[in-house]
């Protein structure tokens, strides 16, 4: 595991490997549903754990207005 991934603990972990497995982007939403079923829960609210993740350059995310709020992904 990465050290800045280690840092945050499993549910960095657990979002970073629903974010590889999914062959496109997934909203906040998708995610915290992805969680949910893995019995997994954000340290703080999805949207702004994530925005950790992404400041910590863990994982990508962006505006979609398309879709109406944050799409994420990884690299």
């Amino acid at each position: 595991m990465d050290p800045a991934e280690e840092e945050l603990g499993e549910a960095a972990k657990a979002i970073v490997e629903i974010l590889k497995a999914s062959p496109q982007p997934l909203t906040t939403r998708q995610i915290g549903e992805e969680m949910a079923k893995r019995r997994k829960r954000c340290p703080d609210a999805t949207i702004v754990f994530l925005n950790r993740l992404r400041r910590k350059g863990l994982i990508q995310g962006r505006r979609d207005p398309d879709r109406r709020g944050w799409v994420w992904w990884v690299d």
